[in-house]
C-alpha cells in the first residue's frame, strides 16, 4: 500500500469534509467553512493522508504562542484514520510527517486531547513517545 501525506489544499475540501463527517458526524461544518478555513486560516495547518490514492485521514495543527513561554507548542487539535486503515501504518505515517513538517519552528513540543475512554487512541500516542500528563481539559459552551 502506497501512503502519501501532503499539506491540505482547498482542492482538497470535498474530500476532507466527508472525512470529517465520518468523525465528527454530519452537520458539524459546511464545504464552504472548509473551504474558507483552508484558504484563510493562517493558524491551522491540515494534512491529508492517501492510501493508494484514496482519502483514509487528516491531522489538524495549531502553533500556540504564549508571552509565559519563550518556546511555542503545537496542538494537534483533530486526528482521524478512517477504519478500514487503522492498525496499518497509516497513522503513524501521517503522525511523523506532520512532525517533521515543524521540526525547524523551534518548538518546545506537540500537545493533543484524546478521550479518556479512548484506549486505542491513548495506547497510539504513547507508542509514537507521546506521554500522558496530569491535564484535565475544561469547556464551557457559549450560552446564546
Amino acid at each position: 500500500m502506497g501512503i502519501q501525506v501532503h499539506q491540505a489544499t482547498v482542492e482538497d475540501a470535498e474530500v476532507l469534509l466527508r472525512l470529517n463527517e465520518r468523525f465528527n458526524g454530519t452537520g458539524c461544518t459546511s464545504l464552504e467553512l472548509v473551504r474558507e478555513s483552508l484558504e484563510t486560516n493562517t493558524q491551522e495547518t491540515v494534512f491529508l493522508v492517501k492510501c493508494d490514492d484514496t482519502a483514509a485521514g487528516f491531522c489538524c495543527v495549531q502553533v500556540f504562542k504564549s508571552m509565559c513561554y519563550d518556546r511555542h507548542y503545537a496542538e494537534i487539535t483533530e486526528f482521524f484514520i478512517d477504519e478500514e486503515y487503522r492498525r496499518q501504518g497509516v497513522g503513524t505515517e501521517l503522525l511523523k510527517k506532520t512532525e517533521e513538517h515543524f521540526s525547524q519552528a523551534n518548538l518546545a513540543g506537540f500537545q493533543l486531547f484524546t478521550g479518556d475512554d479512548n484506549r486505542s487512541a491513548q495506547a497510539f500516542y504513547e507508542y509514537l513517545g507521546y506521554k500522558r500528563t496530569g491535564e484535565i481539559m475544561y469547556r464551557k459552551k457559549k450560552k446564546f
